[in-house]
């Protein structure tokens, strides 16, 4: 006589659902299997597998790094970049900056101008054992840089390994270069010509309030140069001392001179130059007018 199933097969037996359990059964049961001696789904022999094969790969990896880097730092001169100049990214054309760049502040606030006097010592004080240094009268700590009322900025050259400028001579300065600064470089011997001369003139040249001064004189001397990574260098450093209009905003702008620094006056692909902002804010003055 057949077996009768009631029209189900014995495979629909072996599909049917696991019987309904509390949920917190459920979870401890997926984290660890009793009955399967599993641990989130894995015996301890899938995962002593998994583990080895991870160790092996990763290893294996970092020992490739490893050699990778040491053949790199093999070939590298930690005194010399391997590109210079213009095969570089950085290129051959220095750019010019200076410290403070920003200066706004109320004349009358001692508090505020203090904060600019704190941050030029800071900034200068690796350059105070230095002779060239020592030697100045002017724009120095002994008279807070020039605070409040004529303050100083300092202008220098970024550094680029092994950039040496060229020189301009009495008989070859550009046309556009400032007539007083012309004047200059012509009566100075020739050893004092071996300099990057610094112009700096107010973008507003409508008005003639502001006054410009340099007591370091006008150039970045050419002694500093190249700069070939050399222990303890400092790049040099000119003096720029400004006596803006009080109550205006002042935009200066500082001109590099060589034969080889390219001057762009390009607000959005400057070279060759870096701008100032100045503004000394003095209420008192304010209120006189007004009265």
């Amino acid at each position: 006589m057949a077996n009768k199933s009631n029209g189900l097969e014995t495979s629909d037996w072996a599909r049917a659902p696991p019987p309904n359990r509390p949920f917190c059964e459920r979870a401890l049961k997926a984290i660890y299997d009793p009955d399967d001696n599993t641990f989130l789904g894995r015996t301890p022999k899938r995962w002593g597998i998994v583990f080895a094969f991870y160790g092996v790969f990763y290893a294996v990896l970092a020992l490739m790094f490893a050699v990778c880097m040491a053949g790199l730092f093999s070939v590298l001169d930690d005194r010399k970049p391997t590109f210079i100049l213009d095969s570089s990214l950085i290129g051959a054309n220095p750019g010019v900056a200076s410290r403070p760049r920003y200066v706004v502040f109320d004349a009358q606030n001692s508090t505020n101008f203090d904060a600019y006097i704190g941050e030029l010592q800071e900034f200068l004080q690796p350059y105070t054992k230095e002779t060239w240094y020592m030697s100045k009268m002017k724009c120095t700590k002994d008279d807070n840089y020039g605070f409040p009322d004529s303050p100083c900025v300092f202008v220098k050259l970024n550094k680029i390994y092994s950039w040496m400028p060229e020189f301009f001579s009495a008989t070859e300065l550009p046309a556009d270069m400032p007539e007083d600064l012309q004047q200059y470089i012509k009566v100075v011997s020739e050893s004092e010509r071996q300099k990057i001369w610094i112009s700096c003139w107010d973008e507003n040249k409508n008005t003639n309030e502001t006054q410009i001064e340099y007591p370091w004189g006008r150039g970045l001397p050419g002694r500093f140069y190249p700069y070939l990574n050399q222990d303890g260098y400092l790049s040099p450093l000119l003096a720029v001392q400004i006596t803006p209009p009080i109550n205006t905003v002042v935009m200066i702008r500082c001109r590099a001179w060589a034969k080889n620094i390219i001057y762009n006056k390009s607000l959005k692909e400057p070279s060759g130059y870096v701008r100032l902002v100045m503004n000394i804010v003095d209420t008192t003055a304010v209120n006189s007018t007004e009265v």
